[in-house]
């Protein structure tokens, strides 16, 4: 769940450290997924909803230095609202949340991958170093789509699977917001 980043260089940002408390949460939010994968339906659909709500938080705080700062922001509103479905929908069973969540991660997935396609197309063909830094964004885009898909196609599976999938995408997303917000901090001077 991160975003395709402008190129040049720029001053550090004063939201790093929105990104790294954020980037935080989510990756908390993925270990308890993966370390308690035996909890209810329920209380996975509330650390589901929680970790796609600030996900998606971050997401829209980051759209503040993209490239194309109304499709980032536009892909951060999708996860938060996705979230607030989740954690809103009451007496949800394992398979709704399967069903909710495949269709989310499906979703987001398609979405980062024609955001960083569009960016792309208005790149000229020369900028290989540009079309070489898509890539880690259709990586993320793929590993969305592929658990949606595992998730639709299973959602009799058993919780722990659905945790733990879920838990490795959370903390993927976490760790690469945590590595943004690093990367943007103000450097002290030596």
């Amino acid at each position: 769940m991160t975003t395709t980043y402008r190129q040049q260089r720029q001053t550090p940002s004063a939201l790093w450290p929105a990104l790294l408390v954020v980037g935080l949460a989510v990756t908390v939010l993925g270990l308890l997924l993966i370390l308690n994968p035996f909890a209810t339906a329920g209380t996975l659909a509330v650390l589901a909803g929680v970790a796609l709500v600030l996900s998606g938080i971050g997401e829209t705080i980051a759209a503040a230095r993209a490239e194309n700062s109304a499709g980032t922001a536009f892909f951060g509103i999708l996860l938060v609202l996705g979230g607030i479905v989740v954690l809103l929908w009451p007496g949800v069973t394992l398979r709704v949340l399967a069903l909710l969540v495949g269709a989310i991660l499906i979703v987001t997935g398609v979405v980062r991958a024609l955001v960083t396609r569009a960016l792309q197309s208005r790149e000229s063909p020369s900028r290989e170093t540009d079309a070489r830094g898509a890539v880690p964004s259709y990586a993320l885009a793929a590993v969305s789509v592929v658990l949606g898909v595992l998730a639709l196609a299973w959602p009799d599976a058993t919780i722990v699977a659905l945790a733990v999938i879920f838990g490795i995408q959370l903390i993927v997303s976490g760790v690469t917001e945590i590595a943004l917000g690093l990367a943007l901090r103000p450097r002290t001077r030596a």
